[in-house]
């Protein structure tokens, strides 16, 4: 009798998603727009931070022409408390790039949604698989980590390593992009986990080499990485009699581009307004950011004025990183 052969990786992968996967609203849609939007919160950020922010944006911009002709401030606003604010400014340049040059309409090709600002390798490829049902090769940490395994690679690896594309692209090269690319994510996310992966319920277990030798969380490598530098500073939270705090506007461009902050020193070389002698110390934050740790002393004083352009009440605060949100908290005040 002859030997039956074995399924090629993706049927029984494609095959598992189908079955059950988790209901996200990103994965109900074909809408580039929507799919571009999730995957730009996605960078750095969990699934369920995600929800409520996506939800809440589309409620605000259902369409990438509303969002272009959203002010930015507003789009900071929005986007206040999930972090990574260049990918705000990013998000809000693209969809002003795809209405005026596009008319609106997302390119259909990876070559070409590469070339929208702020579309990497990986959102670019995403956006074609699962909009257009474009042949592209998905590769995120978690489809890192499914490929590293399958194939057993062993140098540290990063999404544009060269051996980990080819062996990323040889496992797709005849399944269907959109369900393909969802698949191999989601198993990435839920089964074949950084730590304790569920290897017994793998839907490509039979094509795992790292699984066949017993050892699965020994791939992929891990790259050490450097301890991240501190920095320490003060900040002011300079209050007016009749309650208002004392605000400021960062550079358009840059580190938290565009929000609003408390007076501070220290750890940027930034001026400061006249401060009074008598200052209450409020307490300590610890903030890491992407390049470094970030250590703040607040202290609290009151100032006798406050000009127009600096002056917001606390029930009408301007868009705020999540840094400044601590600092006023640790001040005592509502955010």
């Amino acid at each position: 009798m002859p030997t039956r052969a074995k399924p090629r990786f993706h049927e029984p992968l494609v095959a598992w998603y189908q079955q059950g996967h988790r209901a996200l609203p990103w994965r109900e849609t074909t809408d580039p727009y929507r799919l571009w939007l999730a995957e730009v919160m996605l960078q750095q950020t969990t699934v369920a931070a995600v929800l409520p922010y996506y939800q809440r944006f589309l409620a605000a911009f259902p369409t990438v022409h509303a969002l272009a002709a959203t002010p930015l401030p507003r789009v900071l606003e929005l986007w206040q408390g999930l972090g990574y604010y260049r990918r705000a400014h990013l998000l809000h340049r693209c969809a002003q790039v795809v209405v005026a040059e596009h008319g609106g309409e997302f390119p259909t090709t990876e070559a070409a949604l590469l070339k929208l600002p702020g579309l990497g390798a990986y959102t670019a490829a995403v956006v074609a698989a699962c909009a257009f049902n474009q042949p592209t090769t998905v590769i995120d940490g978690n489809v890192l980590r499914v490929v590293a395994r399958v194939k057993a690679l062993t140098p540290p690896l990063t999404p544009t390593h060269k051996a980990l594309r080819a062996a990323a692209a040889a496992l797709c090269t005849e399944a269907p992009p959109r369900l393909y690319a969802n698949a191999i994510m989601e198993l990435g996310a839920t089964v074949c986990t950084p730590t304790n992966p569920r290897c017994v319920v793998c839907p490509v277990q039979t094509h795992c080499r790292a699984f066949a030798q017993g050892n699965s969380t020994a791939y992929p490598s891990k790259v050490a990485k450097p301890p991240l530098p501190y920095k320490h500073g003060v900040a002011y939270v300079l209050r007016d009699a009749g309650g208002a705090l004392y605000l400021r506007q960062r550079p358009a461009t840059g580190l938290l581009g565009g929000l609003w902050e408390v007076p501070h020193t220290g750890w940027e070389n930034t001026p400061v307004p006249p401060l009074p002698e008598a200052q209450t110390e409020a307490g300590s934050l610890t903030h890491t950011f992407t390049h470094f740790k970030l250590t703040l002393e607040v202290r609290l004083a009151t100032v006798s004025h406050i000009p127009p352009p600096h002056r917001f009440l606390p029930s009408a605060l301007p868009p705020l990183s999540s840094l400044m949100r601590k600092v006023l908290c640790t001040a005592g005040l509502p955010t």
